[in-house]
């Protein structure tokens, strides 16, 4: 009998052995294909480009974000809270500068029209950073818009808006949740108060891992003009959260020992800033970029939305348009060339009678 479960034991044991080793492979066939395609797509450039935007999209966006979730928890706290996560992530100095853009960006009640404009330049300048990375998400999945037209522009606009209410409802949410959590930390501790560190720690970095998570879920799902299922979604946002937490504390390392901003003086803040989002939007595109690969890898089936095609077709049109520009550019320089050819041999033909004339005379 002992036999016989061992024998089974060690069945089960190398099916599952030989499931995970086949599982590891495929995914490191995912990493590496993900990582050449990010790399041929530029991501450089993409991150530089988003990180300037975000730096003038950053006061607009968080006076949306601080007015949806200071609507239900005040703004002093929700402002509170922003400037303690973005300390974490870049310093305190950084996040002060950040508070001081908020407070500075807003909004004036002197006038109707002012504030009319305002609010209008408010929602532009918020929806800009993530306008900018819908057009990076659509060059990774290899599409472009049909037309940009005025409809698909207002579109392209109220979309971005509700990425931002979006970031208002996870950070309220998050509020939400840190109360509860702070109700449930007073209760364990009242009964077991050696396991209530341990437990906040866990709890924490979970809440902070599933909002962070769902937001990448819905950059992936929302911005790019293709129809994708939510599985394949939260698959590459799982991956970009974890890349994400990893970055966090590197960049956090790095900032404190080597201090790039330093050597900016007082435009140290806005160094940071700028470093800061250059960095997270090179992971973002990697998670976009491995997003892309498992949807080819599963087969699903993934296509344009209506106001976008493969950019494949755009492409073709471009080499068209370019070889009959190119047929036109030859056509002009073989009548220049003739135009030479013609003016030579008039020279030639007038030196010779020239000759002919003194050798007569």
């Amino acid at each position: 009998m002992s036999g016989g479960f061992f024998y089974y034991f060690h069945s089960y044991y190398l099916l599952f052995m030989g499931l995970v080793k086949r599982k590891l492979s495929s995914l490191w066939s995912l990493l590496k294909q993900s990582y050449f395609s990010w790399n041929r797509n530029d991501p450089w450039a993409r991150s530089a480009t988003i990180a300037y935007y975000a730096l003038f999209s950053l006061p607009s966006l968080l006076i949306i974000v601080v007015t949806v979730a200071g609507y239900f928890f005040g703004k002093e706290a929700v402002q509170g809270r922003i400037t303690q996560e973005i300390g974490e992530f870049i310093g305190v100095e950084a996040a002060d500068a950040i508070e001081g853009m908020v407070a500075n960006a807003a909004l004036n009640q002197s006038s109707t029209w002012a504030v009319i404009f305002g609010f209008a330049f408010l929602i532009f300048g918020a929806t800009g950073v993530f306008f900018q990375l819908k057009a990076a998400m659509n060059n990774i999945w290899n599409i472009a818009v049909k037309k940009n037209t005025v409809k698909r522009i207002v579109i392209n606009r109220i979309i971005s808006l509700g990425m931002v209410f979006v970031l208002g409802l996870l950070l309220l949410i998050s509020l939400v949740i840190s109360a509860v959590l702070a109700a449930i930390k007073d209760y364990v501790a009242s009964i077991e108060p050696a396991v209530t560190t341990f437990l906040m720690e866990v709890l924490n970095f979970a809440l902070s891992f599933g909002i962070i998570m769902s937001l990448f879920a819905a950059i992936f799902k929302w911005l790019p003009d293709v129809k994708l299922k939510w599985k394949t979604t939260y698959l590459g946002a799982m991956l970009t959260t974890c890349l994400f937490l990893i970055a966090e504390y590197l960049i956090g390392f790095y900032f404190g020992q080597s201090n790039p901003g330093s050597v900016y003086g007082g435009a140290s803040s806005v160094v940071l800033i700028l470093l800061w989002v250059y960095y997270t939007c090179l992971i973002v595109f990697f998670g976009a970029e491995f997003t892309v690969q498992y949807a080819l890898h599963k087969k699903d089936k993934v296509e344009p939305n209506e106001y976008a095609e493969p950019a494949i077709y755009q492409e073709l049109e471009r080499l068209e348009q370019k070889r009959g520009q190119l047929v036109d550019e030859k056509r002009i320089l073989d009548t220049l060339q003739s135009h030479v050819d013609e003016e030579e041999e008039r020279q030639k033909q007038r030196k010779k009678q020239e000759e002919d004339d003194r050798s007569s005379s």
